[in-house]
């Protein structure tokens, strides 16, 4: 499914390319009329969507109003009868070619079969065990969205498995929950073959949230700050392989994992150049398994990514901000970080993550590096004005050293750019 953005900026090109002669009108017209017959989102089934979730609430509020009253067989039917209806209307949709009404009425009975589970559970007094129930829905959802293709039906699917693998992790006090992969692998298997991009972030962040309680219940047993370089880790794994995906055109749910892993990736430097001054949070914190697994995967992605892609002039800048950003947790573990040295050395190296990530988005043309590189050294720069290292001297010096540098690597880059476009026949003359 094509964004906005690409369209509004594939407009654009197309107009300056004929302009140029480098595209012929006839041409610009038939890539606009190949886009405009592509899936998106269609205001008739938009109407059609909405409408029908309205008769679905006006259904469910006539029988809850009446519910009481009600015997259990009639409850029972009234629940089977409402799911299979929905799925009967979604396959006679289908038939006659609306994908996005089937789509909708297929989600409707997936949401009321999960309705329905609930209400089972009170008829009778079963033992509350939500997690159980969230895994029925898991099931039902993925039954629907494997037998119907429905998209509705398999993020359903993708919220009710985080939530059983959520309630059975907060349940065994922070086990390995590992039959999450039964429901996830074939899931994802779906979710690969869509072209859904909610059903794709889903995917991503349903594995991002089983990778976060990894290490334990560090909710109830307190947090550790060895868990920001787990963090940082996994963060900049997701981003190695979303910037792979990317670079050789891989599938476009693994490119999902590129903004949620710069989401992660700046977030957990930012926290950790906050607590560069603080005494208690200089520390680095416990080094669990999962920090060792963790940089080993982050370590090897990153290496794929700038040994397999094909262009390099994006790939090797963000490598290299990844490999500053994960040697920030090694400065903590070595104690230099409750010294002013090692105070300095943070801020630098997460200033100059920043800027390799940014030199990624721009020589690369990927605007989401450009923006989190910008995003995080815009908060670097507030959080050490905000938190002075050593003192308004000694921050004022690191200020104008940074600056300076940057300013010599903006001179040399304005030179080396001017020699590639240089024309070739200057150099000879």
């Amino acid at each position: 499914m094509l964004t906005g953005s690409y369209h509004k900026r594939l407009e654009a090109d197309l107009t300056r390319w004929v302009g140029e002669g480098l595209v012929t009108a006839e041409a610009a017209g038939t890539i606009r009329r190949s886009l405009a017959t592509e899936g998106g989102f269609r205001l008739p089934a938009l109407l059609g969507l909405f409408g029908g979730l309205l008769i679905a609430a006006s259904v469910s509020a006539f029988v809850a109003a009446n519910w009481e009253a009600m015997p259990r067989l009639v409850k029972l039917a009234l629940i089977l009868a409402g799911v299979v209806g929905a799925l009967g209307i979604a396959a006679r949709l289908e038939r006659r070619g609306s994908a996005s009404g089937a789509d909708a009425a297929a989600t409707c009975g997936v949401l009321i079969f999960a309705a329905g589970i609930a209400l089972i559970g009170q008829m009778y007094h079963l033992p509350a065990d939500w997690p159980a129930g969230a895994l029925m829905v898991a099931l039902g959802g993925l039954s629907v969205a494997f037998l119907m293709g429905s998209n509705g039906a398999l993020v359903v699917t993708f919220v009710a498995l985080c939530a059983w693998s959520g309630g059975r992790w907060q349940g065994n006090q922070g086990a390995i929950h590992l039959p999450f992969f039964l429901i996830y692998l074939p899931a994802l298997w779906l979710a690969v073959n869509r072209s859904n991009r909610l059903v794709h972030h889903l995917a991503v962040l349903a594995l991002g949230l089983w990778l976060a309680v990894l290490p334990g219940d560090w909710i109830a047993r307190g947090f550790d700050y060895g868990l920001l370089a787990y963090g940082l880790a996994v963060a900049a794994a997701f981003v190695a392989l979303g910037a792979i995906a990317l670079d050789r055109g891989g599938p476009a749910l693994l490119g999902c994992c590129l903004p949620w892993g710069l989401f992660g990736f700046v977030l957990m430097l930012d926290l950790e150049l906050i607590r560069i001054l603080d005494a208690h949070g200089s520390r680095g914190g416990r080094a669990l398994w999962a920090n060792y697994a963790a940089y080993a995967v982050a370590l090897a992605a990153i290496a794929a990514c700038a040994g397999l892609a094909r262009d390099r002039r994006f790939a090797w800048p963000l490598a290299l901000s990844l490999i500053l950003g994960l040697v920030v947790p090694l400065v903590f573990w070595s104690g230099l970080a409750v010294g002013l040295p090692g105070k300095v050395m943070v801020a630098s190296l997460v200033l100059a993550s920043a800027i390799a990530l940014v030199v990624a988005g721009v020589t690369g043309g990927v605007r989401r590096l450009t923006l989190a590189g910008s995003g995080m050294f815009g908060l670097a720069i507030l959080i050490l004005l905000w938190q002075t290292i050593g003192t308004l001297l000694n921050q004022s010096l690191f200020f104008l050293v940074a600056g300076g540098v940057l300013l010599g690597l903006a001179s040399g880059a304005r030179r080396l750019f001017a020699r590639l476009v240089r024309p070739t026949g200057e150099g000879a003359s």
